[in-house]
């Protein structure tokens, strides 16, 4: 089998290492690989090449064409809809849900996008994102790129930081912006500072791949969603070793949810005008895990109660109850999908009185159970073995 897939990205060595894990449990599998980057071209010993199957991210059009001519099927793995091989790649869809969500939670209500590139899967993010915050009623001020080129045919001149100071400037604040990767919110955050731009308290900056590099180097150190590269390269294994047993692969790609948000201080925030709503969010975000009570959050604060949850549902548009079970939810479930603690152990862990209890509101919040929610965040086990 040839592996075509760059190195020289967290994302890449993700895809890798999905694979090589499917190889180990399903194989053995002789695997070709060498190191490469993203644009990389196919190697010159392609032509001479023989094997079983394909797995690449090729970012070239005829480069495609020329794995599909050679024979053997092939699994494509950068989201191209112009594509014909059969693929599996992120949901756009529900990473923008993902995006949204964890700023509606910081109770920020205006938004951007930001990429400095103008390739067709930055536009299905861009619109994805879009489109989700359209239907909440609220609009994204989306950084526009020149065209890919100009009236004269020209392609236009790079983007310099004057363009993006400009925009910075123009949008409405406290303001979320989502990025197109990593590299582009690493981007962001550098102009926002160059631009005397506070992040994350004007502008809070949220990244997609969960690259190490990128969001290390960043002060504040950058928020980001996983993508889960190594579940898809699982599942695009997967994929492979069911068209080479000559089963037809799905009509459509396969998408894959993101796994989750790793909150970092890009947007640790919480933008909310009502300073006593603030404070009782802040205490809750820090220790709803710990059997915090809306009472002794009440207390903090110096509201009563009643009081405290009719401006809190004001704020955020959710009561304080429905805020403490939210971040117990996000606890168990990142212990869930990383950890193989026992599921009593996860109940206790995320500020749950019983396993009992646990289990009920688990099922209510997710539609599943605990057990079955490990199970399919897990590396999947294929539909079908080879012959």
């Amino acid at each position: 089998m040839l592996l075509l897939i760059e190195t020289s990205r967290a994302y890449g060595r993700g895809l890798v290492e999905g694979i090589a894990r499917y190889a180990e449990e399903h194989g053995p599998w002789s695997i070709h690989f060498d190191e490469r980057g993203l644009a990389d071209r196919l190697p010159r010993w392609f032509k001479d090449w023989r094997g079983d199957g394909i797995i690449a991210r090729t970012t070239h059009r005829a480069d495609v064409a020329r794995l599909l001519a050679a024979g053997p099927p092939v699994v494509e793995l950068y989201p191209d809809p112009r594509s014909s091989p059969p693929g599996v790649h992120p949901d756009e869809e529900a990473l923008a849900r993902m995006a949204a969500s964890h700023f509606f939670d910081r109770g920020l209500r205006h938004f951007g996008f930001f990429c400095t590139d103008d390739t067709f899967w930055v536009d299905l993010r861009r619109r994805a994102f879009e489109q989700l915050l359209w239907r909440h009623g609220h609009a994204c001020q989306s950084f526009h790129f020149p065209p890919a080129r100009t009236s004269t045919g020209k392609k236009p001149r790079s983007i310099d930081d004057r363009g993006v100071i400009r925009w910075l400037r123009a949008i409405p604040k406290p303001c979320g912006v989502f990025c197109a990767t990593d590299f582009f919110a690493m981007r962001l955050a550098r102009t926002c500072r160059d631009a005397g731009v506070a992040v994350p308290e004007e502008v809070a900056v949220l990244g997609v791949d969960d690259d190490p590099v990128f969001c290390g180097v960043c002060y504040p150190r950058l928020s980001s969603i996983d993508l889960g590269p190594t579940r898809i390269g699982y599942k695009a294994a997967a994929l492979l070793d069911r068209m080479m047993a000559g089963k037809s692969p799905p009509s459509r790609g396969i998408r894959v949810d993101p796994l989750r948000v790793i909150t970092r201080g890009s947007t640790d925030v919480l933008a909310i005008a009502d300073p006593d709503v603030a404070r009782a969010a802040r205490l809750i975000r820090e220790q709803a895990c710990q059997r915090l009570r809306i009472a002794q959050v009440a207390e903090a604060v110096g509201l009563s109660r009643r009081v405290l949850e009719q401006r809190f549902q004001r704020a955020l548009d959710r009561s304080p109850k429905a805020e403490i079970l939210r971040l117990r939810m996000e606890r168990a479930k990142m212990l869930l999908s990383t950890t193989d603690t026992a599921i009593a152990t996860v109940a206790k862990a995320s500020g749950f009185g019983s396993l009992e209890y646990f289990a009920r509101a688990f099922r209510r919040a997710a539609g599943i159970t605990p057990r079955a929610y490990r199970q399919e965040q897990r590396l999947p086990a294929p539909d079908n073995r080879r012959g």
